[in-house]
């Protein structure tokens, strides 16, 4: 409280911040819906400008709102946005300073799952992906860097191909944090054996045996927690 008795300004931004997520939750405000300007929402929430500018400066930075500027400007529920989310999530992942014992461990409660779930949903289309990223990977067991990317990305493929987004965010998070852990360097006969292991999981996928698909991708985590890939 200030001296006469008023909510001091950072108090009362931080309970506009609470009332306004309270409203997208309860209302079940949609992406792009209209709140209004900086002034209608003074005067709904009885502050003042400067108390609102501090609010949606918090609610913006966390990815809520989208603030528009100019002739028909104002604020709106923001837009989904999974790369800002990934970003997000890998950066705090990053600040945590995770053991990669932990990442693994989070990988193997992620990956059997995604797995398991592509192998119930997965798209032709999303097939024939991952069919060309072990495809690619296995002509490139003797380029390191290359070989490693197109695991990393067959993973990610495999999340994508399980039609749960949060899985996919989750995963992606990981992974890019989980990349600064990798270890050695990958040598010609550690790709040969993953690329097998891949096309056998791909092959679990393909035939829609979920549990098969689910059992091999943790055989290979388990396995690749010890190994560069």
């Amino acid at each position: 409280m200030n001296r006469n008795g008023a909510p001091r300004q950072g108090r009362a931004s931080e309970d506009v911040v609470a009332q306004i997520l309270n409203s997208v939750h309860t209302q079940n405000l949609k992406p792009g819906e209209w709140l209004g300007t900086e002034a209608d929402l003074a005067r709904r929430f009885s502050v003042s400008r400067v108390t609102i500018r501090d609010a949606v400066s918090a609610l913006s930075a966390r990815g809520l709102l989208d603030v528009r500027v100019g002739a028909g400007g104002g604020l709106r529920v923001a837009r989904h946005d999974p790369e800002r989310l990934i970003d997000a999530f890998s950066i705090q992942l990053r600040l945590l300073g995770l053991s990669r014992e932990e990442l693994f461990e989070a990988m193997l409660a992620i990956e059997p799952v995604t797995a398991s779930l592509a192998a119930q949903r997965a798209t032709p289309d999303q097939l024939s992906l991952l069919r060309s990223l072990v495809d690619e990977a296995c002509a490139a067991v003797d380029n390191p860097d290359l070989f490693t990317a197109l695991a990393v990305n067959f993973h990610q493929a495999v999340a994508e191909a399980s039609n749960n987004r949060a899985l996919q965010a989750s995963l992606a998070a990981v992974r890019a944090t989980q990349l600064a852990h990798l270890g050695a360097e990958t040598t010609q006969p550690i790709a040969e054996r993953v690329c097998r292991i891949h096309a056998s999981i791909l092959e679990a996928i393909c035939a829609h045996h979920a549990d098969l698909a689910r059992e091999r991708m943790r055989e290979h985590l388990s396995a690749v927690s010890h190994s560069p890939v």
